[in-house]
């Protein structure tokens, strides 16, 4: 079996050489023979695997992220390439939220069946001594878990042509390219129908924080299909106590309000001025949720039923019933983030159209028909 390393990439704002990186990620991979790895591969190509069967293992610096550091591994077994994605955290930030993910995603692997989010197989922790004071040791974090093949970034991006603001897919094989807006929208709508399927209506447990501008959400494009997944879940908790009385319909609301502003919320080409989406965007969210909310009625994890209470509750509040609830909701984050002028500026809009399109939805019967027919 050989093992490659293959840097890409500067590493000037790493604490540490590639030569610790790559030593670090060797380490916790070939622990008690590279027992973990071995089980990650055969739960990953979901066959048996012994550890003669491994022909080569590849290991990719990918990028240098503000948290995060990961690097693709790629597990050649009989041909066949198992690909996976170690995240490895520097700062005491990083390793924070790197030790909080791990937990997130495999509490989520096990609550449910779906396939959006990574599969997260075992932590582990390197010693090295940072390369700004060699006489220090310092822990080097990290977890494996499932790389998405084929999957990209997108961001909102100023066409140069004709000043229109549209969403581009970072394509690394094919380059970046606009997407149309019937693809757009596909993907705003199976955003929201991923977040849509991980809440909780009971506890009011949602996948949160996340936003566009950290490429949190990827698409597959093929030429009549997308496919989005979802490629970290930082926190799973609840926003609201339920032990305030806060019936489940009113829970789930707030959940919808705040996905429809931060779906809306990205950065120009992702590292840019703070953006707004237009209102296709806010359409597309509400298809999702609803979306959502059947698969869930059909998995039997919300009572049949509940979509359309939860309609007729929403049906029954006016423009000035959601304006109160969007301001303290608005009200109640943080004043200080970037994205709040940018909120502050489009809200009362936002409460406008929201209304709107929410009153057209008359039925919930109109969205099942345009339900996706794959699973979940």
């Amino acid at each position: 079996m050989r093992v490659t390393r293959c840097e890409a990439g500067a590493a000037d704002d790493l604490a540490l050489s590639y030569g610790q990186y790559f030593r670090g990620i060797t380490d916790v991979i070939s622990r008690d023979g590279y027992g973990l790895l071995v089980d990650a591969t055969a739960r990953r190509l979901a066959r048996d695997v012994l550890l003669s069967d491994i022909q080569e293992i590849l290991i990719y610096a990918e990028k240098h992220g503000s948290d995060y550091h990961p690097a693709r591994i790629e597990v050649m077994v009989d041909g066949v390439c198992a690909t996976f994605v170690m995240n490895v955290a520097v700062s005491a930030r990083g390793k924070a939220r790197l030790c909080s993910e791990f937990d997130v995603l495999q509490h989520l692997g096990r609550k449910y069946n779906f396939p959006f989010l990574p599969q997260a197989y075992f932590y582990g922790e390197a010693s090295c001594s940072s390369v700004h004071n060699g006489e220090a040791d310092t822990s080097l974090p990290m977890f494996l878990a499932d790389w998405f093949e084929g999957y990209h970034e997108f961001h909102l991006s100023v066409d140069s042509e004709d000043g229109s603001q549209g969403l581009v897919l970072w394509d690394t094989d094919k380059g970046h390219y606009h997407l149309r807006p019937s693809h757009s929208s596909q993907i705003y709508r199976q955003a929201a129908r991923i977040l849509t399927l991980y809440y909780d209506v009971e506890t009011f447990e949602q996948i949160f924080p996340w936003h566009h501008a950290a490429g949190d959400f990827i698409v597959k494009a093929a030429e009549e299909s997308l496919d989005v997944r979802l490629v970290t879940a930082r926190q799973y908790g609840s926003m609201m106590d339920r032990c305030e009385g806060v019936s489940a319909h009113e829970g789930l609301l707030f959940f919808l309000l705040n996905l429809s502003l931060r779906m809306r919320l990205d950065r120009l080409d992702g590292v840019g001025a703070v953006a707004w989406a237009d209102d296709d965007c806010l359409g597309a969210s509400l298809e999702g949720f609803v979306e959502g909310l059947r698969t869930k009625e059909q998995n039997k994890t919300i009572r049949v039923g509940f979509l359309d209470g939860f309609l007729q509750h929403c049906h029954s509040l006016g423009k000035e019933d959601l304006s109160d609830r969007f301001e303290a909701l608005v009200d109640a984050c943080d004043q200080a983030a970037p994205d709040m002028p940018v909120i502050r500026d489009y809200l009362k809009r936002h409460i406008s159209r929201f209304h709107s399109a929410f009153q057209g939805l008359e039925d919930s019967r109109f969205l099942a028909t345009r339900t996706p027919k794959t699973s979940p």
